[in-house]
């Protein structure tokens, strides 16, 4: 069996559905890497996990254009990952990155920005500050009509009620071109029944609500939401539902990469083989650099 599959659906083809499997791999192994790294480090110098996160992340950053930002709701170099860097020297240059942030060489700020695509806005701590940087950017690119998208990732409980409709209400009356990923709290069984979607349709605002594990949903939302956005049609938010990580011990429903491995291979999409070199590319290509 070709790893091009039986059944090709043309709205997400096969190879996008290889390449989105791929990409998720690679952001758990450097997640898991960074994991390892971190042993003996000081808690305030520790980057938060991803781990869970990778449909989200991937799914709704593939296909953003050069000129295009992402607004990250924790320091870190995943996004760089996702947005592109994937040679060795730019591999190099983020774990590097995060060595010289373990030793506080650098701030949370300089290790988003100093990425070799510099597509990640400076990161701050404060997330309602975080949110209007963003929100800064995005009305530059509408002023000057550049045709550019600015996602911004925000954990649902990193804002209170009051903030977070201030903020999503100025987004959309100012109509800015966004699309705002709400991630859901790590460990919840249950994060509501599309509670805070329904609510910003009342804020002015489209709020979808999509399974946080479930990829090729999220890909599809992200590109008709991305086509809306640059076709002068507002803001979204997509609201990622209820991922719980930890103690997944392999179940599909909770995994967004064995709920992917489970997708692709029922569809023949792929072989088990194909998907175990995926799963190990970048951890060779992490081990080649520190050799």
């Amino acid at each position: 069996m070709s790893d091009a599959g039986l059944y090709e659906n043309p709205l997400v083809p096969n190879k996008k559905l290889l390449q989105m499997y791929s990409v998720m791999a690679d952001a758990r192994a450097l997640d898991e890497h960074i994991a390892g790294m971190q042993k003996g480090v000081k808690a305030r110098r520790r980057l938060e996990s991803t781990k869970g996160q990778e449909a989200c992340r991937v799914s709704t950053a593939l296909e953003l254009l050069p000129g295009d930002l992402v607004s990250d709701s924790q320091a870190g170099v995943v996004m760089d990952l996702i947005a592109g860097a994937q040679s060795k020297a730019q591999i190099d240059s983020l774990l590097g990155r995060v060595v010289e942030f373990h030793a506080g060489k650098i701030d949370g700020a300089r290790l988003a920005r100093e990425g070799a695509l510099a597509r990640v806005l400076p990161w701050v701590e404060d997330a309602s500050s975080r949110l209007r940087m963003a929100m800064g950017a995005a009305l530059s690119f509408k002023t000057l009509k550049r045709g550019s998208v600015v996602v911004a990732y925000v954990g649902r409980s990193e804002l209170d009620k009051k903030e977070r409709q201030e903020i999503i209400e100025s987004v959309a009356k100012l109509d800015l071109p966004m699309i705002l990923v709400v991630l859901p709290s790590r460990g919840d069984k249950k994060d509501g029944v599309n509670q805070l979607s329904a609510k910003v349709r009342g804020w002015g605002m489209p709020g979808i609500p999509v399974d946080a594990n479930d990829a090729v949903a999220l890909y599809r939302v992200t590109q008709e939401s991305l086509g809306r956005i640059r076709g002068g049609g507002g803001p979204v938010l997509i609201e990622c539902k209820g991922y719980r990580v930890d103690g997944v011990g392999g179940d599909s429903r909770q995994d967004p990469l064995v709920q992917m491995k489970s997708f692709l291979l029922g569809r023949k999409v792929c072989t088990k083989a194909w998907l175990e070199r995926a799963g190990e590319r970048l951890r060779k290509r992490i081990s080649s650099t520190e050799q």
